[in-house]
């Protein structure tokens, strides 16, 4: 065997290392919207919120965007979904004032503008990236 072949024969099994697809990375904290209901014409967002870290998440904001069944914005609502206790399931409501579940088509997660973990770090790499959404309500949920 030449130099140059026990070369490329070493070399060759490490640069399949460099070709591998990355794992996914989870999400910190997963969002399903899991109920609606409405109330004295508002509708009630319940929400089922897990932080899957080891660090409580001290901040937490969501942007919410409504959609009617037509594709129009029909309510825009900013939510604080912080305090969520290290490797905990919490639920949380919110209610949309003035807008019937009936009213709405999906839902838009359209930002994460804040989130702050007890390490001192934001979720990683942006706050958005953080958050995975799904739905067990009607309306599509999606970021």
């Amino acid at each position: 065997m030449t130099k140059l072949s026990r070369f490329a024969a070493v070399l060759a099994p490490a640069t399949m290392l460099f070709l591998a697809p990355l794992p996914a990375l989870a999400a910190d904290v997963s969002i399903d919207l899991n109920k609606l209901e409405t109330q004295n014409g508002n509708c009630r967002l319940t929400m089922v919120l897990v932080n899957g870290r080891a660090e409580a998440a001290q901040s937490l904001r969501a942007d919410l965007v409504m959609f009617g069944a037509d594709g129009v914005v029909a309510k825009r609502l900013a939510v604080d979904l912080a305090p969520i206790p290290a490797n905990k399931t919490i639920v949380k409501a919110f209610d949309v004032a003035g807008l019937a579940c009936e009213g709405i088509g999906s839902i838009l997660l359209n930002d994460v503008p804040s989130c702050q973990f007890t390490n001192g770090k934001a979720g990683a790499p942006s706050c958005l990236e953080a958050v995975s959404v799904s739905s067990k309500a009607g309306p599509k949920f999606f970021k």
